[in-house]
């Protein structure tokens, strides 16, 4: 009773520390805005709150729709102007990803219902072989890595291999923490190497560079550099942790070992053949981000109708996978209003300005460095990809006055979106994965994403030197 209290309590100081917050930056505004002229510095305010307030825990939409208000009132936009404004972002780079992100959602959830995602899933595990506890532990990965790079979730791809994996790696003598950490580092290869990932779609958007360019110069090295490293920490953690399976987790065999229905086989056929056709026919042609809109659909298309989902139940599936993500499109609908009106206040032309003169002597090396460690410390917590478009946004325009290359860049924002989700501190993505591992001991999580996180800082250093 006592400690449900206490957490009343602390919920109720961060609900009154964020209205504060809040009340304070639209006095700010206001002051602002009644001395006229533009801003300057003073405009990041709205970003600033909007970094605290999603620290505070508000919701993430919520916090965005706050921090637009204030940058509506600093920039005195009035409300036909700032619907003018909103009208328009949904044709934005912003909004066509968070389109794309929903869209992926729904052909997870299309791959899901019949039946492709769990076929996959065996037969990687199938392909590989389970006869010994390394061979179990790389079909565990595997399977990660194709599911989530394919569905674009870390998630929801490790939610629908947990219960056929688990039960496997149960009778093999793995312990719920080892699974854990791998589950997240192979889990977070695949959404860097995955074609139509979130944040593959916004980093390959930003940097204006072909899938291709990205998964040679950017991808491949980092995600090696993820999987590697979780695999190896993997069995390091089996030996240091002392944490076992149920005898009833090993005994929950069923989805294991069920052999894949016809219908679940047709659709992963459907599922793999056209999405890696179209893959490849996007990097033949060098297609930009925009061209996952037509992948999406027609995959999902492909994958519904050959499990047998008919054309209403496809689009259905869709409707229920994208549902689950609207908050998302939200996000991305709100983002690009918030930067075109922090961008009137002069913010961003302030900071280039003060930066100009101070980069060149830094140079490109250390400056892509210190963007990653932007990322490090969270700039934008809960959204990583919204964190790739604000930091494109303010430091875009420096990364063309020091002649930074494209793959350099997407390095760059690769590692300030998704190192981050590995530590230094217990993150969201983290729990998520013990809690599907039904793994106790966050210790281990930890140290876990920081031995990524040093072996991917230490391949930063290398790739920056070579790319540049």
């Amino acid at each position: 009773m006592s400690s449900a209290i206490s957490l009343s309590k602390r919920l109720d100081r961060r609900q009154l520390t964020s209205v504060a917050c809040f009340a304070v930056c639209v006095v700010a505004g206001i002051v602002l805005a009644v001395a006229g002229g533009k801003a300057g510095l003073w405009g990041l305010v709205p970003i600033i709150m909007y970094a605290v307030l999603a620290l505070l825990g508000v919701d993430v939409v919520l916090a965005t729709i706050g921090a637009v208000i204030v940058a509506a009132i600093m920039t005195r936009t009035g409300p036909v102007p700032l619907g003018t404004q909103l009208a328009t972002s949904m044709g934005s780079l912003v909004a066509v990803i968070g389109l794309i992100i929903l869209l992926g959602a729904g052909l997870g959830h299309v791959a899901q219902e019949t039946g492709a995602a769990q076929t996959l899933v065996r037969t990687v595990m199938g392909r590989i072989g389970l006869s010994t506890p390394t061979r179990v532990q790389l079909g565990v990965m595997v399977s990660s890595l194709v599911i989530v790079g394919a569905l674009g979730t870390l998630a929801g791809g490790n939610a629908i291999i947990a219960p056929i994996v688990i039960p496997i790696a149960a009778r093999m003598g793995w312990r719920p923490p080892a699974v854990a950490a791998m589950f997240h580092a192979a889990g977070a290869a695949g959404l860097m190497l995955g074609p139509f990932t979130p944040p593959v779609v916004t980093i390959t958007a930003a940097a204006k560079l072909s899938y291709g360019d990205y998964l040679l110069h950017a991808g491949l090295p980092v995600g090696a550099i993820t999987i590697v490293t979780g695999f190896f920490m993997a069995r390091w953690i089996q030996k240091h942790t002392d944490q076992e399976y149920a005898p009833e987790d090993a005994a929950q065999d069923d989805d294991a070992d069920a052999a894949p229905n016809k219908r679940g086989q047709w659709a992963a056929l459907a599922f793999i053949a056209v999405l890696v056709a179209l893959a490849v026919y996007g990097v033949w042609v060098k297609a930009g981000y925009s061209y996952a809109l037509v992948v999406m659909v027609v995959t999902a298309a492909a994958t519904g109708l050959a499990g047998g989902l008919g054309a209403k139940g496809t689009a259905e599936a869709v409707y229920a996978g994208a549902a689950r993500l609207i908050w998302l499109f939200m996000l991305f609908w709100l983002l690009d209003p918030l930067l075109t009106l922090v961008q009137k206040t002069g913010a961003f032309d302030t900071i280039f300005e003060h930066l100009k003169g101070v980069m060149p002597d830094v140079g490109p090396y250390v400056f892509l460095l210190l963007v990653v460690l932007l990322g490090y410390v969270h700039a934008v917590p809960g959204a990583a990809v919204a964190q790739v478009v604000l930091i494109n946004k303010l430091f875009g325009p420096l990364v063309t006055s020091l002649g930074v290359p494209p793959a350099a860049w997407a390095v760059s924002l690769l590692g300030t979106a998704q190192i981050d989700q590995l530590g230094p501190y217990p993150t969201a993505d983290m729990m998520g994965q013990m809690g599907l591992a039904r793994s106790s001991d966050l210790r281990m999580m930890l140290f876990n994403g920081w031995a990524i996180m040093v072996a991917n800082t230490a391949g930063f250093l290398v790739l920056f030197a070579i790319l540049l």
